[in-house]
C-alpha cells in the first residue's frame, strides 16, 4: 500500500499547485458489471456442505467466479479544474461487488468416510444454479485528467487508481437438486486484501448533470495466500457506468 501512496502523492500535490479555474463538487449514482479474471478464476465452481446442522455454512469451492454480476454504488467527488483544463480529483464512496459462478456440483460431508468415498467422491451430485462473491467496501479513487470542451458538452477524461477497502465478503447464492430441493449459500470469508486497480473514467457533463463510464483493472492477487502453489491469481474487473450530479 505505501509504494502506491508514494505513487500518487507527488501527482496529487502537483496537481493542487496548479492555479484553479474553480472547484467542482459532484454526486454519482453508478451501476455496474463485476467479475475476476486470472488463470484461477473460473466460470464454473461446486458447493461444499460446511456443517450436517443446517445451510449457513455451504460454500463455493472456488469463489472466484469469471462471470459479470450486477453491481452498484455511490460516491461524492471533489475536484478542481485549472484555466488550462488540467484536472486533479479525488472521488470516495461505498460498493457493493458481486461476480458469479455457475454451480454444477453439491458436495455434502460424508460421515465415517471410507478410503474409497474419500478417492471416488461418489457422494456428490449435480445441481444447478449459482454462486456470487459478494464483497461490501469503502472505495476511494484519486485521479488527474484533463477537459475538453466540446460546445455546451464537457469532456472529462480522467485516468486514475481505485483503492478498495473490503468490509465485509461471502458466498451468496442458492443451488437446486433434480428433485427440486434447494441448497442456500451464504458464507462469511474472512477479511479480503485491500483491491488496489488501475482505472481510466470518462465523464460528460452537461450543466449540472453528467454521465459517467469506467473500466478498472485489478492488481491484487486474491488467492496470493493459497497454500503450496504461488501460481494461483484472481484478481479483479470492473466496468461502471452512472449518473452524476454537480452541487458546486
Amino acid at each position: 500500500m505505501k509504494k502506491y501512496i508514494l505513487i500518487l502523492a507527488p501527482l496529487l500535490i502537483s496537481g493542487l499547485q496548479l492555479r484553479a479555474q474553480k472547484l467542482e463538487v459532484t454526486v454519482q449514482a453508478n451501476t455496474g458489471l463485476f467479475h475476476f479474471a486470472g488463470k484461477s478464476s473460473s466460470a464454473t465452481t461446486q458447493v461444499l456442505q460446511g456443517s450436517i446442522t443446517g445451510d449457513p455454512m455451504n460454500r463455493a469451492n472456488n469463489p472466484y467466479g469469471s462471470k459479470n454480476g450486477f453491481s452498484y454504488g455511490g460516491n461524492i467527488q471533489v475536484q478542481t479544474v485549472s484555466k488550462g483544463g488540467f484536472i486533479v480529483g479525488l472521488q470516495g464512496g461505498y460498493e457493493l461487488l458481486r461476480s458469479k459462478a455457475e454451480v454444477n456440483k453439491y458436495t455434502p460431508i460424508i460421515l465415517n468416510p471410507t478410503e474409497y468415498d474419500i478417492v471416488a467422491n461418489d457422494a456428490s451430485f449435480a445441481v444447478t444454479g449459482h454462486v456470487a462473491l459478494q464483497s461490501q467496501s469503502i472505495n476511494l479513487n484519486p485521479y488527474i485528467g484533463y477537459r475538453f470542451a466540446l460546445n455546451k458538452v464537457k469532456l472529462d477524461i480522467l485516468p486514475g487508481m481505485d483503492i478498495g477497502l473490503i468490509l465485509d465478503t461471502r458466498d451468496k447464492g442458492e443451488v437446486k437438486d433434480k428433485e427440486g430441493k434447494i441448497y442456500k449459500v451464504n458464507y462469511k470469508r474472512s477479511k479480503a486484501p485491500t483491491d488496489v486497480r488501475l482505472r481510466l473514467g470518462a465523464a460528460a457533463s452537461y450543466g449540472r448533470y453528467g454521465l459517467n463510464a469506467s473500466f478498472v483493472h485489478g492488481l491484487t492477487n486474491y488467492m496470493k495466500d493459497m497454500v503450496g502453489d504461488a501460481s494461483f491469481n484472481a484478481h479483479s474487473e470492473y466496468f461502471r457506468l452512472g449518473l452524476s450530479y454537480r452541487l458546486l
